[in-house]
């Protein structure tokens, strides 16, 4: 009878061991995480306190292509126009657009192009991101101070929030 006792205690002990593990697996999955690294669902977007320079590059041109005298680059490519976001809004704006279009791609057949037209750089703490998105093959890359880190795909649902905020802004260089 002991044994009978004991071999019951054990089972209903793994039972809810594996339950709380279970649901703690549940709870991170559908925390909230996106490539992106959104924090909307849970309040303010952490990347939003960063300093943010918000770009629209030459996309025809591939890095080691020569570029003109005095051409600004970024991670290798044409800057066209480089806007200094101040305004935590507008900053959080861009990032739910850039959000939005990793949530919103579909698949579909990876395109081997990468022609960035738009970047968003963010500097937090001494440490710098850049994201580089080419809409033209529904790719986005990511360097963390200067070296590739990540990437992905995106749908083009970003583009007229990015073309109507890079159009409003004064370039700052």
């Amino acid at each position: 009878m002991p044994c009978r006792l004991l071999a019951t205690t054990l089972a209903v002990s793994t039972g809810l061991a594996l339950s709380a593990l279970c649901l703690t697996m549940l709870t991170l999955a559908t925390a909230g995480c996106s490539a992106g690294g959104s924090a909307s669902m849970s309040g303010p977007d952490p990347r939003a306190e960063g300093a943010m320079t918000f770009y629209r590059l030459d996309g025809d041109h591939y890095p080691g292509d020569p570029v003109p005298p005095g051409a600004t680059l970024l991670n290798g490519y044409s800057v066209i126009k480089a806007c200094q976001v101040d305004d935590r809004r507008t900053r959080e704006e861009i990032l739910g657009a850039f959000d939005a279009g990793i949530a919103d791609h579909r698949g579909g057949v990876p395109v081997d192009c990468f022609r960035p037209r738009h970047a968003i750089r963010i500097v937090r703490d001494g440490v710098t991101i850049d994201y580089l998105i080419c809409f033209q093959c529904s790719n986005w890359m990511s360097w963390k101070d200067g070296i590739p880190d990540g990437g992905g795909d995106t749908s083009d649902s970003p583009l007229a929030t990015f073309d109507r905020i890079l159009d409003d802004c004064a370039a700052s260089t």
